[in-house]
């Protein structure tokens, strides 16, 4: 069974609705035939008719968007509350590399 970990790369990446960061993923994540090897995950508050949200999509190393547009892959999902406190935000983050594929954060240490 492989272990998959997900390596903090960039605590904050710019040009996101939310907070940002940006993940480097061993092994590499199958995304339509493509190997990819970072993603970025961010936080949406809510707004109007809309319940926060994370998103997720593959990212080149400097944490933008690897494809044209921003669309929510595997890993993306809704939230029930408002992620206000950091524990909430890093659950977040780490739910949505749970639902990528089973990844998890690999401790600083291990990195």
């Amino acid at each position: 069974m492989t272990i998959k970990k997900a390596t903090l790369h960039i605590d904050a990446v710019g040009g996101y609705v939310g907070p940002a960061r940006c993940y480097r993923l061993d092994p590499p994540k199958q995304f339509e035939g493509e190997a990819v090897e970072y993603v970025t995950i961010w936080l949406q508050q809510p707004f109007a008719h809309q319940s926060p949200e994370v998103g997720l999509v593959a990212a080149t190393e400097t944490g933008a968007a690897a494809a044209r547009s921003v669309q929510r892959m595997p890993g993306s999902f809704v939230l029930h509350d408002n992620p206000e406190t950091p524990d909430y935000i890093d659950g977040a983050y780490r739910m949505a590399l749970g639902l990528l594929g089973g990844y998890a954060i690999a401790d600083s240490t291990e990195a």
